[in-house]
């Protein structure tokens, strides 16, 4: 009954309503049409300038705790006078035997390990490739009395200094610091203490032997303990005192450690006495110092550079690879300056430093999972949150996907009034979708020949006649032959065969929603790549489009040249100075020993 009667009210509002005038309907849709470009430069600019005003102190929080059992600073500390006379004789012993071989440094590391009455034990590793590299890494874990070791931390330090010294003191107070865990029976957590050779190589070799994904390491009776709650890499080159203490945190494909570890650091060393400067990464100094607004530039040049290291995908440090086995873990880095030298601190601050943040995660009942892993830090003590930052992603991939409905339901040649006197909600014309699906399909298909083609194992088994440098030169020159061929031949096999069903408009539009598509996506896992990839490409897609002009067609077609894998290349290679052999070799280095 009641269903009939609101059919019937609602015939008889539509007899009612007046009849939608054609001329007015196209108006409409040719402003629509020509406004929708410059609406997607407005969403631009309005994400671009959502990004500059995140720096801003009123746009970002004060970092907190959201773990309250971690209760950072609020331990008594046992580093003393005697602990820093150990830490100082290690020194002098490991100056006399840092530029020894590998085999000597950690059959040292492992000696010393087993007198302080540890598990101890030497893994010898190979990283597999052309010219397969070795190295020796020393580990051992001190046995919670209090536990049944199913869970521990991690205190690494690598040989090498990201500086490129030796890590002479930062390994001297790993050291003093074993001896420290040794005599203590407060642990309800293992200790495991790893001195890894070679970088990033060594802490590779490690964690794969110890998660058991690799078979390359049978030779090695692994001392196993629980899973991994937090890691605490050291990295204080030399051996003087530190100025500044730089933290590293940054993973791999933008991987992230929960922000209360970060925190639980931070705030111990605010609460040492004296307290220690911190800094995020490398950056000691403002360079906006004296600037009307020196506070938001330093804010933003710090912001920009833990996104370069984001956007690159490349770890920041040695502790950014175990973020792939779901581990967090920091670096803190010991930073020479000679501007504040009543700040000066060295073996004391750095052992109590340590005890402090390794007494508060010792005090965790469960994994971090409370605080943020999504997160971008303009100061080492404030935050932005997910929530903050992701709107721009949205606009910027909203000013992309607007421009594809608006080609695939409007085209580019000005709508016209409809003839017939029934208006339909939007053109019922038919689009030629299959040669657009085949463009596609043929680029794809490109591009996963190229992707096996670049990968290192690929000049190891059809390329070892040759020199690394000449492997990846061949490899790379082949790859732009195939990319820049499937371009020359597609264009060819549409000029050569003009058909109505070769409608670029709508090719342009599946490219555009493909494009919206990857930078929502991808910025979910690495959101600074999203934000790169976006600010790369909305602006030249929006203005590119099919012309009769030869000279724009020239522009056009160098701007997407210079915006391809290849054109990106050169310009980092020009940027940066480095040869691209080079830079191709790190990549493929990177995807080895992270990706593999």
């Amino acid at each position: 009954m009641l269903l009939n009667r609101l059919k019937e009210k609602w015939a008889a509002r539509k007899a009612n309503s007046k009849t939608i005038d054609p001329v007015k309907r196209a108006k409409v849709l040719r402003i629509v049409q020509k406004f929708i470009p410059i609406l997607s430069i407005l969403l631009f600019i309005v994400g671009i300038a959502w990004l500059l005003i995140l720096p801003y102190d009123g746009y970002n929080k004060q970092t907190y705790i959201s773990e309250n059992a971690l209760l950072p600073g609020q331990a008594n500390l046992d580093y003393g006078f005697n602990d820093i006379r150990t830490a100082e004789d290690y020194r002098d012993k490991l100056v006399d035997i840092q530029d020894k071989d590998s085999e000597t440094r950690a059959k040292f590391i492992h000696q010393e390990f087993r007198r302080t009455g540890f598990v101890s034990s030497i893994q010898h590793f190979e990283v597999k490739g052309r010219e397969p590299k070795q190295g020796v890494n020393a580990f051992a874990i001190n046995r919670a009395p209090r536990s049944d070791g199913k869970e521990a931390l991690v205190l690494s330090a690598s040989w090498k200094s990201r500086t490129g010294e030796y890590n002479t003191n930062g390994i001297a107070s790993l050291l003093s610091l074993a001896k420290l865990f040794k005599r203590n029976v407060y642990w309800a957590k293992d200790v495991i203490l790893l001195v890894t050779d070679e970088g990033t190589l060594g802490t590779q070799a490690w964690l794969d032997a110890y998660h058991g994904t690799t078979d390359e390491f049978d030779s090695v009776v692994m001392p196993r303990s629980g899973a991994v709650q937090g890691v605490v890499n050291l990295d204080f080159p030399g051996t003087q005192d530190y100025e500044t203490m730089g933290i590293f945190f940054e993973g791999v494909n933008g991987q992230l450690p929960n922000l209360d570890l970060i925190n639980t650091i931070v705030a111990v060393a605010t609460r040492t006495h004296p307290p220690i400067r911190t800094t995020l990464h490398n950056t000691v100094k403002n360079p906006f110092e004296h600037h009307a607004y020196g506070n938001y530039l330093g804010s933003l040049n710090h912001l920009l550079q833990s996104m370069k290291y984001l956007v690159l995908g490349h770890p920041s440090s040695d502790s950014g690879l175990y973020l792939r086995y779901t581990i967090d873990a920091v670096t803190i880095h010991g930073i020479v300056g000679s501007e504040h030298l009543g700040q000066l601190f060295g073996f004391n601050r750095i052992g109590r430093l340590v005890e402090s943040t390794f007494r508060s995660l010792n005090n965790l009942l469960e994994h971090f999972h409370q605080s943020f892993f999504f997160y971008l830090l303009p100061q080492p003590s404030r935050y932005v949150s997910i929530s903050q930052y992701m709107p721009p992603v949205i606009l910027f991939a909203c000013a992309l996907i607007f421009q594809s409905l608006a080609l695939y339901y409007l085209g580019t040649k000005p709508v016209e009034p409809e003839k017939t006197d029934v208006t339909t909600a939007y053109s019922l014309g038919k689009r030629h979708i299959s040669f657009a699906f085949t463009v596609l399909t043929i680029t794809h298909v490109a591009g996963i020949a190229i992707f096996n083609l670049m990968q290192p194992s690929f000049g190891w088994k059809y390329l070892s006649q040759f020199t690394e440098t000449e492997a990846i030169t061949m490899q790379y020159s082949t790859s732009s032959v195939i990319a820049l061929s499937t371009v020359i031949l597609c264009v060819l096999w549409i000029n050569k065969r003009p058909s109505v069903e070769h409608d670029g408009t709508i090719l342009k539009s599946l490219c555009l929603a493909a494009s919206a598509l990857v930078i929502a996506t991808v910025s979910l896992l690495n959101f600074t790549l999203g934000i790169a990839t976006a600010i790369l490409i909305v602006v030249p897609y929006s203005f590119i489009r099919p012309s009769s002009n030869a000279v724009w067609k020239l522009v056009q077609s160098a701007v997407l040249l210079a915006l391809s894998p290849i054109g990106l290349l050169y310009v980092f290679s020009f940027a940066t100075g480095l040869p691209q052999v080079e830079i191709i070799s790190t990549l493929m280095l990177d995807y080895q020993i992270s990706s593999s």
